[in-house]
């Protein structure tokens, strides 16, 4: 009832005087009404259903990842590798780090454990949804392969309704999150490490995003193919020098974040004594927080990788969607560093460092080479969702306007766009090319990046709830296929299966 009234509130305030702030307030309402603990239980049974009926498809990690190099010949768009490319690269971008950082400001360290609880469930939604995606996928008049949530619930289920509610959802996140978001975790990141302009570091995002984007998915699977393996391998190996240096305290590190995620930020002193509400109460901004999260990382439940996955050139539906199911144990392995690194550095709790300047206050204490390598990875990542989300936004405009591309172009111009107007949203404009860093640049930086993850959240709302209840229509599909052919795709020499 006090979400409702507060949501009414921020509603009243929006009209009276329309701001980036009374706006945020409004979504953030919404968020916190749809996000909260009924969304939170879906989600988990969902993983946890399908996890306990597939028999723990997660054993098959290793094999999958092995799959996915292999070449094979076979009818699509782009290889399983180069579809697995475009989905690490638009999954694991800023969800794996300022999503991380921002999780932890809002819930505290016990969101990273609940990211984690509710990553390794995810691995098996997303296995559904690229399973279910690949084996009704369509073939267009020019040959092209589609398909995802929006084609197999107005074909297959025959709710064409919900479809176009998917596809329209897909549509504003990658002309939201996909875009807008991406480029201003950039901006801020560059603004952050060197004082850079946010406006500049907007228009010149947007060009390289033009040049990819333009090209369409056999361009971005490309770039994706060598981008993903070079920011990864960057990255990771800044966070291990990080964890190294602080060998010693990440015991303690690990016992925070445990009793952070059953007590909450905002009740670390005296939860357990207020009663069986009190912890529900505490309970909630962690897990919220790290489920919200988790799917943002993922993208297992968004139903988004799925599009990506109809694409690719495999043999079955079974290989490609364990095939696709590891882009989430990389997100979640590198989310993971990502949070030990911010829970060490312990700025999550000033109030005044947020999102792209919490993790460059962690990673910084790696002498010489920190903050270039962050900065550096941060801006890989981020350009790699953008190209990956344009892929998404063209996808489901072209389901909207049943197989044309027509509109095609125009989208592509507002798109990019929007990638430069993330760059600067929030900020005050300058002509300078570096600006001088102040509490109060600071503080447009934070209001501006909680403005756009609010706005992300409150999208895949829309892709998220259709999605969850077509993989629950098919879960007979998914465990018979399962069950029938995954002996023989993880085996040594995978043989072709109809399914």
């Amino acid at each position: 009832m006090q979400i409702i009234q507060q949501l009414w509130t921020a509603l009243a305030s929006f009209l009276t005087g329309p701001s980036v702030q009374s706006a945020y307030d409004l979504m953030n309402g919404f968020n916190s009404l749809v996000w909260g603990p009924p969304m939170i239980i879906v989600l988990l049974f969902l993983g946890i259903y399908f996890t306990v009926r597939l028999h723990f498809i997660q054993k098959y990690t290793w094999p999958a990842m092995k799959l996915s190099v292999m070449k094979v010949e076979s009818e699509g768009m782009v290889s399983s590798f180069g579809s697995l490319a475009v989905m690490i690269g638009a999954t694991v971008g800023t969800g794996s780090i300022i999503g991380v950082t921002t999780a932890v400001a809002e819930g505290g360290p016990g969101a990273l454990f609940w990211m984690v609880v509710a990553g390794f469930f995810n691995f098996a939604i997303k296995y559904c949804e690229c399973m279910i995606a690949f084996k009704y996928r369509v073939k267009l008049p020019d040959g092209e392969y589609v398909g995802g949530p929006m084609y197999y619930l107005s074909h297959i289920l025959k709710f064409k309704w919900l479809g176009i509610i998917f596809a329209v959802g897909t549509l504003l996140m990658g002309l939201t999150a996909g875009s807008a978001l991406q480029s201003n975790s950039i901006a801020d990141a560059l603004r952050e490490g060197y004082n850079l302009n946010p406006w500049y570091i907007g228009l010149l995002v947007a060009i390289a995003a033009g040049v990819v984007v333009i090209g369409g998915v056999k361009r971005i699977a490309a770039y994706s193919e060598w981008l993903v393996p070079i920011m990864g391998g960057l990255y990771l190996l800044l966070a291990v020098i990080v964890l190294f240096m602080n060998f010693g305290a990440i015991p303690s590190a690990i016992i925070t974040v445990i009793k952070s995620a059953f007590t909450g930020k905002a009740a670390a002193g005296g939860a357990i004594g207020v009663g069986i509400m009190g912890i529900i109460q505490a309970l909630v901004p962690a897990v919220s927080a790290g489920v919200t999260r988790a799917v943002l990382a993922t993208e297992a439940g968004l139903g988004s990788a799925s599009i990506a996955a109809a694409a690719a050139k495999t043999r079955s539906a079974t290989q490609m969607a364990i095939i696709s199911a590891t882009s989430v144990f990389w997100a979640i392995f590198i989310c993971s560093l990502t949070g030990m690194v911010i829970v060490l550095a312990g700025d999550w709790q000033n109030p005044n460092v947020y999102a792209a300047n919490l993790c460059n206050s962690a990673f910084k204490t790696v002498p010489f080479i920190g903050t270039p390598i962050l900065i550096f990875s941060l801006v890989i990542f981020s350009f790699t969702t953008i190209i990956g989300w344009g892929y998404y936004m063209e996808k489901a405009l072209q389901f909207l306007c049943k197989g044309a591309n027509t509109l095609i172009k125009p989208a592509r111009v507002l798109f990019i766009i929007l990638v430069f107007v993330g760059g600067w949203i929030g900020t005050s404009f300058s002509w300078d090319w570096t600006i001088t860093d102040s509490l109060l640049r600071t503080a447009e930086a934070n209001n501006s990046t909680r403005f756009m993850w609010a706005l992300a959240i409150f999208t895949m709302t829309m892709m998220t709830v259709p999605n969850i209840w077509a993989l629950w229509c098919f879960r007979k599909v998914i465990i018979k296929t399962t069950r029938k052919n995954i002996k023989n795709i993880v085996g040594r020499k995978p043989k072709t299966a109809a399914n």
